[in-house]
């Protein structure tokens, strides 16, 4: 038994909580230098572990999200600066001459010379929140962009295990369609033996040889599809479409502590817990951070300012004498907005319209989660059940078709008859097949659902 990496264990993590905390360390990894895949996917074999962790490293919407985190960050950290003063230095230097300034005894025309420097400093003191709403709404848009990132973990690690199911399941029933023509092909050499005896009709060659190229032609349409799986797991992994991928059968040992609880129980960890839903959330903060930004427009603002400055002046006027001047200059201003276009007003309106949008948004989330895990939750009792049927009826579906075979080769039975069984073998087979992985796509289906696909509930890889 295998566990799944600590690679896995740091990307697939449950969603962090962010508010009223300070700026924490990044979720998941750092994809830039953390992701040392082992794994040659030229020449190894990969089992479920190894192409999650590979879609976490090289899946471009992991890293975009990743990256999106990063700007979250730095426009909250950015947005910390209107609490800090500001301050800014300036100088200058300057040359003039006139004609009208006296010509020294050397026959040069003297020039004036200015040389200036000072340092202005301001600092907002008070806005009536507007500073605070601002910092506010860069945090909650930061917490958003993690959450979205903890999302596309989810969803990113999800959609690739449904394509590692899926790439499983083609060549499984690839194998079972090459049975059933190999199958087909011992019923037309059977027939066509009983014909040369005399013991059987043409017409039984005939339909024989007719289901033995159908055979034929459902394993090259099924080969296909082993193709296409192959290309849709390579795409997942960030690898070329065309790259072959060799995979060893292994599967999520899903947690029974999540899947067995009652759909009620479900949906209320899936609004406590889903990611997406928790980004919606700080939207919705940062929306209304929005209206509290946009409200404090109409109030003045109180700020502090002072300058120094120094001057070193020299003029021809004087027979070139210089002078040096400083200075300086504190105080407190107060701005208060009389009229602006009515750009606050309708300023205002958008930023009421925007969370009043929000506010809508994240209802009709809610209904969404809610369906989600209502059908997952259906879909996975439906896969048991399902599961459990498949299963008696292959064992049936194989007991049928030896029994037809049996009586074929005894004359006792007609070619129609074993034509039939051997063609519900197949359907049995494959719905097995289908049952079986559909069992273990609606278990991760279902955790994805209610936002727990992590390590805890994705348990040991077997």
């Amino acid at each position: 038994m295998k566990k799944i990496s600590l690679l896995v264990v740091s990307l697939l993590l449950s969603s962090p909580v962010f508010a009223g905390d300070e700026v924490s360390a990044d979720t998941g990894v750092k994809l830039s230098n953390s992701c040392n895949i082992t794994k040659n996917v030229k020449t190894d074999t990969l089992n479920l572990a190894d192409v999650i962790e590979l879609s976490m490293c090289n899946n471009p919407n992991t890293r975009q999200a990743w990256l999106s985190t990063k700007v979250g960050e730095t426009a909250y950290k950015a947005s910390l600066a209107g609490y800090y003063p500001q301050l800014s230095a300036n100088a200058s230097y300057q040359k003039s001459k006139s004609n009208d300034y006296v010509v020294d005894p050397d026959g040069e025309v003297s020039r004036g010379k200015v040389a200036e420097a000072g340092l202005s400093l301001s600092w907002l003191l008070y806005d009536f929140g507007k500073r605070e709403a601002g910092v506010e709404k860069t945090f909650q848009s930061m917490n958003s962009t993690k959450f979205q990132y903890n999302d596309t973990l989810q969803q990113v690690a999800y959609d690739t295990i449904v394509a590692y199911y899926d790439a499983l399941s083609a060549v499984e029933e690839l194998a079972a369609v090459k049975a059933n023509e190999e199958a087909s092909l011992k019923s037309f050499e059977l027939a066509s033996k009983k014909f040369e005896l005399g013991m059987s009709s043409k017409a039984d060659t005939l339909q024989t040889e007719t289901t033995y190229g159908e055979t034929q032609l459902a394993t090259t349409r099924q080969e296909q599809v082993v193709r296409n799986a192959n290309a849709k797991l390579a795409k997942m992994l960030g690898l070329p479409p065309s790259q072959e991928i060799k995979l060893a059968p292994s599967f999520a040992n899903a947690s029974d502590d999540v899947i067995d609880k009652s759909v009620e129980e479900l949906v209320n960890i899936a609004m406590a817990r889903r990611p997406d839903l928790q980004a919606k959330m700080a939207s919705v903060k940062a929306s209304y951070a929005g209206v509290r930004s946009a409200s404090a427009t109409y109030y003045p603002t109180v700020s502090a300012f002072g300058s120094k400055t120094w001057d070193d002046v020299t003029d021809p006027k004087f027979n070139g004498l210089s002078s040096d001047k400083d200075g300086y200059v504190v105080g407190v201003k107060v701005s208060m907005p009389i009229f602006t276009g009515f750009e606050n007003t309708y300023s205002l309106r958008n930023a009421k319209y925007q969370y009043a949008a929000e506010k809508e948004a994240l209802q009709a989330l809610q209904q969404d989660v809610e369906l989600g895990v209502v059908n997952a939750y259906n879909q996975y009792k439906t896969s048991v059940k399902s599961l459990s049927i498949a299963k008696k009826l292959f064992e049936s579906a194989v007991e049928n078709e030896k029994v037809a075979l049996g009586s074929y080769k005894a004359g006792k039975g007609d070619i129609i008859s074993l034509m039939e069984a051997q063609s519900k073998l197949l359907s049995a087979r494959k719905e097995l097949i289908s049952s079986q992985y559909g069992l273990y796509t609606s278990k991760i289906a279902l955790l994805k659902s209610v936002g727990e696909l992590n390590l805890q509930n994705l348990g040991a890889v077997k």
